[in-house]
């Protein structure tokens, strides 16, 4: 049974390869037929592959059931999968059996015993079983509705929303006399010409036709709802900070130039929110059990090979040649 013990490994060498192969493979034989063959009866078709014992796949003496197949299908990406679906299992049958007489090869030639197959193949497993042991906390890690609702009532701050809506002029490149871009000083005039004219509570179509400038100026037509934690720190003190029909600072983003306008302030409600919360309080779960792990293993590391690395040289003053101080040969 040596063959159903390895075969695992060789399907994870599989799936790494094979989820495009199958997409390209699959291509030309979908073309190649311009008249698609009689089908067989479908309950015919279907008690042949009925049982999972069903033997689907003989590569030499190896023989693979119903089961070994599907498990290698389940585990393929969903990319691979809907090619699988949608065109046949055909090319998977012909490169899985490639791939089974190359390992045999391999074992005929002893290239398995070779020092660095081992190591290969030492951390191959130790990824399977890290990956095993992670899925196994996530599937303990389980949230309740009531700790669901603990949180949400403890921090009601972070479901506070506001709407808002966003203007960006775009800067033209420092000494550049063209291109995209408005040159920086009119740039300034007109994003706080804007500023001035939504704050004064101007309609947003006039606004936005008034300063026209594709590519340039992006005005926001339809505000959008932020919570906590979905804007840059500053940006989102000073916005959460405003009454409705208030706006930013300006903010200098090196490119461009941008301000937010708040035109409505609510808070989420404990249905918006829930599968948001049960995600976090999962992930905190999860992270606290493996930092448990953690502390119970001695971890030490040599301070000289994990090192950081140097500095990078500093970059020479504007204008002065890179190779300053260099000796010619």
């Amino acid at each position: 049974m040596r063959h159903m013990a390895g075969w695992r490994v060789l399907s994870l060498v599989l799936l790494l390869g094979l989820g495009v192969g199958i997409a390209r493979a699959q291509a030309p034989a979908a073309s190649k037929a311009a008249t698609p063959p009689a089908s067989k009866p479908a309950a015919a078709t279907a008690s042949a592959v009925e049982s999972p014992n069903t033997v689907v796949l003989k590569v030499g003496n190896k023989k693979f059931t119903k089961a070994d197949l599907d498990f290698l299908i389940d585990s393929m990406n969903p990319q691979a999968r809907h090619a699988l679906a949608s065109q046949g299992k055909k090319p998977l049958g012909e490169q899985f059996s490639a791939l089974v007489i190359l390992s045999e090869e391999a074992q005929k030639r002893q290239l398995d015993k070779t020092p660095a197959f081992q190591q290969k193949l030492a951390l191959e497993t130790e990824q399977l079983e890290a990956q095993a042991a992670y899925d196994e906390i996530v599937q303990q890690a389980k949230v309740s509705p009531e700790e669901v609702n603990q949180y949400y009532s403890a921090h009601t701050d972070e479901f506070d929303q506001v709407m808002v809506r966003q203007v960006v002029v775009r800067k033209r490149a420092a000494n550049a006399t063209s291109g995209p871009g408005i040159p920086e000083a009119d740039a300034k005039s007109r994003v706080e010409a804007i500023r001035k004219a939504l704050t004064a509570g101007t309609d947003i179509k006039k606004v936005t036709e008034d300063f026209k400038a594709p590519g340039d100026i992006i005005i926001e037509p339809d505000p959008r709802a932020v919570r906590h934690g979905g804007m840059r720190p500053d940006m989102e003190k000073a916005v959460f900070a405003l009454k409705d029909g208030e706006a930013t600072d300006v903010f200098d983003l090196g490119q461009a130039l941008a301000f937010f306008q708040v035109t409505g302030k609510s808070h989420a409600e404990l249905k918006d929110v829930s599968a948001q919360v049960e995600q976090k309080l999962q992930k905190e779960k999860v992270d606290t059990a493996v930092e448990d792990l953690k502390k119970k293993t001695t971890v030490w590391m040599d301070d000289q090979y994990f090192a950081a690395p140097p500095a990078p040289p500093a970059e020479p003053a504007h204008g002065e040649p890179a190779n300053k101080g260099a000796v010619k040969p």
